[in-house]
């Protein structure tokens, strides 16, 4: 029997458009140089992303097999302003990861809180 088409009942009627970012291994992961410093910066960046609601969540993606290292969800008008923003973080200007980004609809995420 062939799928059926989503019914229009069955699809969230909150669905809001958000940014999936991709964190990707960038052409200088393997550079140990500056570790050190890096990652306190890394996540300082996305906790004051979080804070400020422009990303929704972020984590690390964990497994071996590709270059996908973690994600996030971003809130943005487009996703040349969220690809702007998400290379504002110090480990893509480092070299050490590259993003990626796809709009993603979602059921509203604006409940979600981060909690530091």
């Amino acid at each position: 029997m062939p799928a059926q088409p989503p019914r229009l009942k069955d699809v969230p009627r909150n669905l809001k458009g958000y940014f999936l970012c991709l964190l990707k291994k960038g052409e200088k992961w393997n550079e140990t140089e500056g570790s050190a410093e890096l990652m306190p910066q890394h996540l300082a960046f996305l906790r004051q992303q979080m804070e400020s609601r422009r990303f929704v969540v972020a984590g690390p993606v964990l497994g071996e097999g590709d270059d996908l290292v973690g994600i996030s969800v971003i809130e943005a008008a487009s996703a040349q302003e969220a690809l702007e923003l998400a290379n504002e973080d110090p480990a893509v200007k480092a070299g050490r990861l590259r993003m990626e980004i796809r709009l993603v609809y979602l059921p509203s995420l604006d409940g979600v809180r981060v909690e530091f």
